[in-house]
């Protein structure tokens, strides 16, 4: 079921542009991976994945888990997926992620132990990538435990080591002594296995545009990719332009006048100090527009900023458009541009104290979204 109270589009045009831009920056010798995972950042994950997987500039695909995995195949996309974290060891779910030529991480013996069980009894190679915890001690494994595993997927038959790849724990700050630490350990680790590991690969986006030394062969292509930056640094913003892709919008279903004196909404947080005109909007917390901007945001209507007045409600949101001749059936933006105006994920999320990908992730996955 698809819930129809507000709706998100997605420009074609700006994705393909962001990705020209990477595949630019990182050249040909190094593959790009789209991360989609968590519904593609809450931009639609077959939604994007039916675009990347059409586009010569997109290698891989990287998703959360299997479940994500599988429903992509599933709907055709073809291209090679990796599973990036945790996955159940079920028999049914590992037989289709080998079937379907899904790899997947592996962070412990069991994980390998069980993989390569399956893989004997259909006959068919796994591949595998290792999990370095390089310091962001989150999911990994260290040094020495990566050095076991990697022979233990060696030694089987049916395992192929496809690649080592670690997580930067502090890649958009300014100082990077610490990023380049940690890709001096893969890289030592890389030299200390002496096999021939096809795919070696630590950069997200901010650390893609950071250094090329944290390309290696394969970047991992986030928040970026959706055209928001995870970095301060104006000056690099300002080198490197990337264009947001995603627009969230909705539609005026009522609109009243009001007197002085009158309250608006619950808790009756916001009083009418003055005879004003509202817009009733059908947007509210369940589509994913946070509570948190009660009386602390704006939309564009009209090309003009309309301020938020009372809480966000569950379905609706009011604003106030006090002399800027709305009517029922106006759209509305949440973000995105009309006119000169724009309401970003980035303003979104400094109003909340926040970051631009819990803004995006967070959209309902039930609203529509519409490719343009």
């Amino acid at each position: 079921m698809k819930y129809t109270n507000s709706w998100v589009e997605i420009s074609k045009a700006n994705l393909e542009y962001n990705l020209r831009q990477f595949k630019k920056l990182i050249g040909s010798n190094v593959k790009l991976m789209s991360v989609v995972k968590s519904n593609a950042y809450g931009h639609g994950l077959l939604e994007i994945s039916k675009i990347c997987n059409k586009n010569k500039n997109v290698d891989w695909f990287g998703v959360v888990n299997l479940e994500e995995a599988l429903y992509l195949r599933k709907n055709k996309i073809s291209k090679p997926i990796l599973v990036l974290s945790y996955y159940d060891l079920d028999k049914k779910q590992i037989t289709l992620a080998i079937k379907n030529n899904i790899s997947l991480v592996a962070y412990n013996s069991k994980q390998i132990k069980y993989i390569s069980s399956i893989s004997k009894k259909l006959k068919k190679n796994a591949n595998l990538h290792l999990k370095f915890d390089s310091g962001i001690s989150r999911l990994g494994v260290f040094e020495k435990e990566i050095i076991k595993l990697a022979k233990l997927i060696t030694i089987s038959n049916y395992l192929k080591l496809e690649g080592i790849f670690t997580h930067y724990a502090s890649a958009e700050e300014t100082n990077q002594s610490f990023t380049l630490k940690q890709t001096k350990l893969l890289n030592e680790l890389v030299s200390k296995l002496n096999i021939k590991v096809p795919l070696i690969h630590a950069a997200c986006s901010a650390a893609t545009l950071i250094n090329k030394k944290y390309h290696l062969n394969l970047i991992r292509l986030g928040i970026s990719l959706y055209g928001l930056y995870s970095i301060e640094n104006n000056n690099l913003k300002n080198k490197f332009k990337l264009k947001p892709i995603l627009s969230w919008k909705t539609k005026v279903i009522q609109v009243k006048s009001l007197k002085k004196g009158s309250t608006i909404g619950y808790g009756r947080t916001f009083k009418v100090k003055s005879n004003k005109e509202i817009a009733i909007l059908r947007v509210g917390y369940n589509d994913g527009y946070d509570r948190k901007l009660s009386n602390n945001s704006f939309v564009l209507i009209k090309g003009k900023k309309c301020k938020l007045v009372g809480r966000v409600c569950m379905n609706l949101i009011m604003v106030d458009i006090t002399g800027k001749r709305v009517k029922v059936g106006d759209e509305v933006i949440l973000i995105g541009k009309q006119g000169k105006n724009i309401i970003s994920a980035d303003q979104i999320a400094k109003n909340l104290k926040t970051i631009n990908y819990e803004v995006v992730t967070r959209i309902n996955p039930l609203l529509k979204r519409i490719i343009k």
